[in-house]
């Protein structure tokens, strides 16, 4: 069945392709560059914290096996701060709405011990605030955001389209800063409103030739709302550029590899308890 799946795309690869180049993709290109303010980041020494979390689990017979992390980590691999658990439950008790929750309450409790201990110079979460809070509510989303602090949170794709969806855009901002300009550099901000309150969009490159970030900016005040300066923006740059691996930040992909929990990760701890022999709902089908 694959064969023919790839046949059709080998087939069709121009006609499918063309779909992403709306009727106003020149002219979202253009605003797009208009908005772009090339900079080329000077490196600052600094110490770089990455935080990322995870999840997984096990479905048996009528129970789950499940495991969270999350972790704080610098560049040079130091661990500033860590949070597990793992448990089995019935009765719904594992879903997976409810171990995402868990694994934000997590990373936002490792983000608090990272900027309080006074060692590092900038903390970064892997991934969107603003996608972390759909589904909360306003007053638990607030309170959400305002437990990571001054953290900076930094995606490598995103599919937001806040910056130019009132131009017909049909692919996310990102597609189209990522063709407008080669350039290091970063976008205007763009005030977004999440859930937990305003957050300042960023979409940076940190080289020529690298691939787009999209950051968001929170900053902690009696208004929750601040005002991204140039300065400020650039000074962020100075310090992700610092321990960047392709145009990425060194210590998010430390974080995610000190906390990923795979399938084997699982499968050893159904060991551990002897469930390694029960039964899953896709035995049947040998995966």
């Amino acid at each position: 069945m694959f064969n023919e799946i790839v046949l059709d795309a080998i087939r069709n690869r121009e006609s499918k392709l063309a779909r992403l180049k709306d009727a106003n993709h020149d002219s979202i290109i253009v605003e797009a560059k208009s908005r772009w303010m090339a900079y080329e980041p000077v490196l600052q020494d600094c110490v770089s914290a990455g935080i990322d979390s995870s999840w997984n689990k096990r479905s048996l017979q009528g129970f789950d096996l499940y495991a969270i992390a999350a972790v704080a980590v610098t560049s040079t691999n130091e661990i500033l701060a860590k949070e597990w658990e793992n448990d089995i439950g019935g009765g719904g008790s594992a879903r997976a709405e409810q171990l995402e929750s868990k694994a934000m309450e997590m990373e936002s409790l490792v983000a608090q011990k990272a900027q309080s201990s006074g060692r590092a110079d900038i903390v970064c979460i892997d991934g969107s605030l603003v996608s972390r809070l759909v589904r909360s509510t306003p007053d638990s989303a607030l309170k959400t955001a305002r437990k990571y602090g001054d953290a900076v949170f930094i995606s490598k794709t995103s599919d937001s389209r806040s910056q130019f969806g009132a131009m017909g855009a049909r692919a996310g901002d990102i597609y189209y800063y990522r063709h407008a300009t080669l350039q290091a550099g970063f976008s205007m901000p763009e005030e977004v409103q999440s859930r937990g309150g305003p957050v300042h969009e960023i979409y940076m490159r940190l080289r020529d030739g690298m691939p787009i970030l999209r950051v968001e900016m929170i900053k902690q005040n009696n208004n929750n709302s601040f005002v991204a300066s140039e300065q400020e923006i650039k000074n962020l740059m100075n310090h992700l550029r610092y321990h960047s691996v392709s145009g990425y930040p060194y210590c998010l992909k430390l974080a995610h590899k000190n906390c990923k929990i795979s399938n084997e990760d699982i499968d050893r701890l159904a060991s551990i308890y002897s469930l390694q022999n029960e039964q899953g709902a896709r035995d049947a089908l040998n995966e």
